[in-house]
């Protein structure tokens, strides 16, 4: 397990994983592979991600922690533009409004229930780049495929370092399932300018291509947010972690590994998510899990 946790840690150096700093986790990738002699393809698509320039909130005059996390600069005059996560008291950017937003703990909601005078503002700037999908393994008539985003909002260990630590792992140290299957390390999962679904433009843009694949294979297995709980087959809100157009004809074959999501929403989308709340034994359950299926007949 030594080196899944390499790896989570190594990856965890560029988070948050947005921009310049995803581009930087891409290359990790496919150095990562270069070094152990694994070949693969690369998808590149046109993107842009909102980046938070500065953010600041204060609540009658009194200066409150926040996180910007919005598509657009603008001053915060009301309530309706403070948003926090109901499951955890770190700052977790849970969702990305349009309009100008910050986001706070819920351990302060109440002052933001009581507060007479609400200002701030948050700078964002757009920032255009081009994100890769990263193809490992059989492309032209796959068994099944192993989808694990690598970008993150965040510290990104849970959502989804961990993810991709075991694919990269199970794929080297056993070559023979990427004869029959195709594992692919998806960029520009966690943000985009795209509307109205601003999540997934990595996996759309993987469909768009190769929509073929997702036909062809018996079963698709999307890994996101393992570590923290043994690992769950998710079968509910599967277009949170599979975000597809053609998900109405797919989702008969989609499989979702990730942890007991009650546990994952409490360190999520924040700076708090981080390699040691990764618990090494459900790590390698996961890691298992994904082999069985890979190896099981559909």
């Amino acid at each position: 397990m030594d080196s899944i946790k390499k790896i989570i840690t190594e990856l965890s150096v560029f988070s948050p994983r947005q921009g310049e700093n995803e581009i930087k986790a891409a290359k990790y990738i496919e150095s990562f592979l270069s070094s152990h002699n694994v070949d693969f393809s690369v998808q590149t698509f046109k993107t842009e991600v909102s980046i938070t320039i500065s953010a600041e909130l204060f609540l009658d005059d009194h200066q409150i922690p926040c996180l910007g996390g919005s598509f657009e600069s603008g001053k915060i005059t009301s309530a309706s533009q403070v948003h926090f996560s109901p499951y955890s008291n770190y700052i977790e950017t849970i969702n990305y409004p349009s309009d100008p937003g910050v986001h706070i703990s819920r351990a302060n909601k109440s002052l933001l229930e009581k507060a007479v005078k609400i200002s701030g503002e948050v700078m964002v700037e757009e920032f255009f780049f081009l994100s890769k999908n990263i193809l490992v393994g059989n492309a032209v008539n796959p068994e099944k495929i192993v989808f694990a985003h690598y970008d993150s909002l965040g510290g990104g260990a849970l959502d989804n370092a961990g993810s991709v630590a075991i694919c990269l792992n199970l794929l080297t140290e056993n070559r023979d399932l990427i004869s029959e299957n195709l594992f692919v390390f998806v960029g520009n999962e966690e943000l985009s300018y795209d509307s109205p679904e601003y999540w997934g433009k990595g996996y759309r843009e993987f469909e768009k291509q190769y929509l073929d694949l997702l036909n062809f294979a018996k079963e698709i297995i999307v890994v996101d947010g393992v570590g923290v709980t043994t690992p769950q087959t998710i079968t509910e809100n599967i277009e949170d972690a599979f975000p597809v157009r053609n998900l109405s004809t797919l989702i008969s074959k989609v499989t979702w590994i990730s942890s007991i999501q009650s546990e994952v929403l409490k360190c999520y989308h924040c700076l708090e998510d981080t390699p040691d709340k990764l618990n090494q034994v459900f790590l390698s359950q996961s890691q298992s899990m994904i082999k069985q299926k890979l190896l099981n007949s559909v």
